[in-house]
């Protein structure tokens, strides 16, 4: 699979349904492997966007995930949580649903166990905001394919191994229904909250007034911007 994004052609990631073995509810009913979504990871339309990207530390990324289950759990994201920055907030992450429909499950971990679970379910347009200090996974709860774009902090490495120790998330979302992960020593009741907000052209667009963008990179000046977009 290639994307073509402005004047260049893109390659993906690509995260096997095998890869999600370690992170699956049903690890034991994946019959036959199979793509079960394509990251296309540092995007951009022109150089001279490129190199704005560049200069603001960030970087803006896709996600195709296509329609599938394994056993009765619908497809997901691997699931990770982000390092801290030097002010000892972890980098947040902002999403945008460009098709289809996502759930987003994030999670907070403090003193050892979860203390708090959210999912969003997000449309066409709308916006998520994965603020400092959760981890988070992406569901595509339909028969229709899921396309994401987010922004993020281009200076730091995803955290996965929360995720692969406990096999996933704190929930698994399997026939319609939110079940608990029996690993987890503590599963919170899930606050079920609305997107952050919406927007009609591509969050990639953003990048015209890309200053705004900076919470992401440096959190520790933005707390009431973090807090208004929380909604927790």
């Amino acid at each position: 699979m290639e994307y073509q994004f402005g004047d260049f052609l893109f390659r993906p990631e690509i995260r096997r349904a095998s890869d999600l073995l370690p992170v699956l509810a049903y690890p034991e009913k994946l019959q036959k492997d199979f793509d079960a979504y394509y990251m296309f990871r540092d995007i951009f339309e022109n150089h001279n966007d490129r190199e704005k990207i560049l200069k603001h530390g960030l970087r803006y990324d896709f996600t195709i995930i296509p329609p599938a289950s394994v056993g009765r759990e619908k497809i997901k994201t691997y699931g990770h949580y982000h390092p801290e920055n030097s002010s000892g907030l972890t980098y947040p992450e902002i999403y945008q649903v460009i098709d289809g429909k996502a759930f987003f499950i994030l999670q907070k971990k403090e003193f050892g166990k979860i203390s708090d679970c959210i999912v969003i379910e997000a449309g066409k347009g709308d916006i998520v905001i994965v603020p400092p200090n959760y981890g988070h996974v992406t569901i595509n709860p339909t028969e229709k394919v899921l396309i994401t774009s987010n922004w993020v902090s281009r200076n730091f490495c995803s955290i996965y191994e929360p995720y692969t120790n406990l096999r996933g998330a704190c929930y698994y979302y399997i026939e319609g229904e939110w079940i608990k992960n029996p690993r987890y020593l503590e599963n919170p009741k899930i606050k079920f909250l609305e997107p952050h907000g919406s927007m009609e052209e591509e969050m990639y667009y953003l990048i015209e007034e890309i200053e705004i963008l900076e919470f992401l990179t440096k959190p520790e000046k933005y707390p009431e911007t973090l807090k208004r977009f929380k909604k927790f």
